[in-house]
């Protein structure tokens, strides 16, 4: 495999035969220094930069990764091109379950790592609203499509990033959304990255959330069972297509315009009703 090879075809097709690539993948948490050098997907392919048959450093890398890693079914290495490893991290962003990666610098000092545990331990106990469903009807105004630069947490401790171009702004704007913040705590954005991917081994995906969402309107529009509405999205096929290979910014997105798309029917149907109240009103007619 060459630079000359890397065309879409050639990524689909080692997809397609490995389906997950195993050092992208969120549920087998492979350590991120591996990526840019070499690609295992779970059919046991084995990718390896083509300058680890020179370069004694990157054979080290990569014999650590096998020794790190020996129940993973691995295939003799092929020897490929930095390109296209990186045509296949960027094809992995496209799927429900790839691992981002956040930037946590790596030279934090030994006290700032344990000032950064720390936080991590008390925060992650809590339910963060900006991120994951949860049951009250409003949980979408906090499922931002860009999580940005702040998390919600449902006990009403909201954190926002130093980075954050506006923190007075959008403190007031979320404060205003959740009144029962107690607490805003501005902290180094590497906090919020590590927040986030501290929660991608607990949390749904956001195309499990957004599928689920669909499920639950063909349950509701047709009044059938579960098992019923996901015959009827199966036999809707472009729209099946869709949903499985929906990136997770795409899914983000949908999730937060139905959102939306809902707060105006409910506006609507109260200004109808508020109107239907009026006596010379009529639905449909102009008085």
């Amino acid at each position: 495999m060459t630079e000359t090879l890397i065309k879409p075809s050639l990524i689909d097709e080692l997809y397609l035969r490995g389906k997950v690539c195993l050092t992208a993948a969120r549920k087998v948490h492979t350590d991120f220094k591996y990526r840019p050098y070499l690609a295992l997907f779970a059919d046991g392919t084995f990718l390896v930069d083509e300058r680890a048959q020179t370069d004694i450093v990157l054979q080290n890398l990569a014999a650590e990764f096998c020794a790190a890693y020996p129940s993973q079914k691995r295939q003799k290495a092929q020897f490929v091109s930095p390109q296209l490893l990186k045509a296949i991290y960027r094809r992995a962003q496209d799927f429900d379950w790839y691992l981002p990666q956040y930037h946590v610098p790596a030279d934090l000092s030994a006290g700032e790592k344990h000032k950064l545990r720390g936080f991590l331990v008390r925060i992650l106990q809590r339910q963060c609203l900006s991120v994951t469903t949860i049951t009250t009807p409003d949980w979408f105004r906090f499922y931002s499509p860009d999580k940005g630069h702040f998390a919600l947490f449902a006990d009403g401790w909201l954190i926002i990033s130093e980075d954050s171009p506006c923190i007075d702004i959008l403190s007031r704007d979320i404060t205003q959304l959740y009144p029962q913040i107690q607490m805003v705590e501005v902290v180094p954005q590497y906090y919020i990255n590590a927040i986030y991917e501290r929660l991608l081994y607990t949390e749904p995906s956001a195309r499990e959330i957004y599928i689920n969402l669909v499920w639950q309107k063909i349950m509701q529009r047709y009044k059938i069972s579960r098992d019923e509405a996901l015959g009827v999205m199966q036999k809707q096929t472009n729209g099946w297509h869709e949903l499985l290979f929906l990136t997770e910014q795409k899914a983000r997105s949908m999730i937060y315009s139905d959102y939306v798309e809902n707060c105006f029917i409910r506006q609507d149907a109260v200004f109808a009703a508020q109107m239907a109240d009026k006596k010379d009103f009529r639905i449909g007619t102009f008085i």
